[in-house]
């Protein structure tokens, strides 16, 4: 997938937590980052590689995951650490299609 965009700058303000004690950044959802995400989307799909649902456009929350399962006792700590460094301005240097339950990691040209 050759020619991929460059991602707009990013800033992440605020933290979530998706079930499963998924702890993750959020950057501001900006509508460069949303389209440039319906962009990628698009090309992924002309090439044949299919998405959940949950990362189709007007359906993906943009997030950077910290951590897959913060134990319950740590997620208060985990919460205020983040706090203390926001927001963080980021640069994405790359990107990839990742399948964590088979364990399968395609990085994006």
């Amino acid at each position: 997938m050759s020619g991929l965009l460059a991602w707009p700058p990013l800033t992440f303000d605020f933290i979530g937590q998706f079930l499963g004690r998924v702890l993750w950044l959020g950057p501001v959802p900006t509508a460069e980052l949303l389209g440039h995400h319906a962009a990628v989307h698009d090309r992924l799909t002309a090439a044949g590689i299919t998405t959940s649902e949950m990362y189709w456009p007007g359906r993906w929350v943009p997030h950077c995951t910290l951590s897959m399962r913060v134990p319950n006792a740590k997620l208060p700590d985990a919460l205020h650490l983040c706090l203390d460094v926001l927001p963080i301005q980021a640069t994405l240097t790359g990107a990839a299609v990742a399948d964590h339950a088979r364990g399968l990691y395609t990085p994006l040209a």
